[in-house]
Formats: C-alpha cells, sequence, structure tokens
C-alpha cells in the first residue's frame, strides 16, 4: 500500500488517504515462530488463523497482535542436546476503518407540538452513515519479550521403574481377588455352621 521507508526506527507506509478504502487486511496465518522447533512442540497458536474483512465488519480495517514471547529452552539428557526457542501467547485487536455514525436533527413541532421534542420525533429523524476513522489499514504484530526463560527437559523412565509399577499393579489385583474369593466362600461357611449348631 504505497511506498515504504524506515524513519527513526519505524517502518512507515507512504499513501493516499482515499485510497485506503482499497486495501484489502483479509489474511491466512500460514506460520508464525520464534525459534527453532524441538520434538513435541505444538505450532503456535496464531498458525492457521483465518480472518476477512467484509462490508458488514468496515470494509477493511487495523488488526493488530499484541504477542508475548517467551524464550524457552528444551533439554534433552538421552541425545545431551539443548534447542533454544520462544513460545509465545497472543491477543488481538480489530479496529474497522468505515465507523457508522448517527445524525440527530431536531426539529420543532407545529401546532400544539410546536417547541415540544419527544424521543419518538427524535427516532424518525436519526440517520445512519458511515465515515473513515483515522487509521492506517493492515496487520500489525507487537511483541513483547518476556524477561524470564522456560526450561523444558525430556526425561526418559528406566525400564526398571516400568517393571516394579506393574508388579505393584498386578500385587494389588491379586490381593483385592483374594479379599473377594474369602468373602464369597466364608458366607456359606458360616451358614453351614449355624445349621450344624443348631438342635434338632
Amino acid at each position: 500500500m504505497g511506498a515504504s521507508t524506515e524513519r527513526n526506527g519505524r517502518h512507515i507506509h507512504q499513501f493516499l488517504p482515499e485510497d485506503a478504502p482499497n486495501f484489502n487486511a483479509s489474511h491466512i496465518i500460514h506460520e508464525l515462530s520464534f525459534g527453532a522447533k524441538y520434538p513435541g512442540m505444538s505450532d503456535g497458536p496464531l498458525v492457521g488463523i483465518q480472518k476477512f474483512t467484509t462490508e458488514e465488519n468496515g470494509g477493511t480495517g487495523l488488526f493488530q497482535y499484541f504477542l508475548k514471547v517467551v524464550p524457552t529452552n528444551y533439554i534433552d539428557p538421552v541425545k545431551d542436546t539443548t534447542v533454544r526457542t520462544n513460545l509465545y501467547s497472543y491477543t488481538e485487536k480489530f479496529r474497522p476503518l468505515m465507523v457508522e455514525v448517527e445524525d440527530h436533527h431536531h426539529e420543532l413541532g407545529h401546532g400544539e407540538h410546536a417547541g415540544v421534542h419527544t424521543d419518538e420525533m427524535s427516532k424518525k429523524h436519526q440517520h445512519h452513515h458511515k465515515v473513515a476513522a483515522s487509521i492506517l489499514p493492515g496487520i500489525f504484530f507487537i511483541y513483547e519479550l518476556y524477561p524470564f526463560a522456560v526450561e523444558v527437559s525430556k526425561t526418559a523412565v528406566p525400564f526398571s521403574h516400568f517393571l516394579l509399577r506393574s508388579m505393584a499393579v498386578v500385587g494389588g489385583v491379586l490381593t483385592i481377588a483374594g479379599w473377594l474369593d474369602l468373602f464369597v466362600h466364608a458366607r456359606p461357611k458360616s451358614k453351614l455352621a449355624k445349621l450344624l449348631a443348631s438342635p434338632r
């Protein structure tokens, strides 16, 4: 949208204000990351985001994405490697170029309504129209780097731990089965003992 230039550390677009409605700010984010991906790392939360501008939402407008970037260190003790990357979260804001405003025209009544103004009369003379807001249409990413880092490590469970857990589960199942068996077979024996002990 017009020529771009760098001025005082800022990226500036030069364009005519009347050309703003012709700028289509619709977009799809296919990829956005701040560093390499480590095993098991999911795509960023903005990947796959789709935004489309229509006449209903102002024709075009200003899309702003505010990113919180967190430095992240992934440590793999098995391979003895470290991947330095970043994770991020975001919030978003959209400001349409064309905004709807209302014009209020107050008219004095005639005859008995002279000098009288009511809400119903005001509604009859309300006119809606759209005006252009003072914004630059486009997609902007504003990011903030967090001053602390997150460490993600991969831990492998030894086979001996898995074996001990499996044995504990099997032992617990056998113990409960023994209790159930004792409870089921103890009741018939107690009834038989009562029958034998009862006088004839």
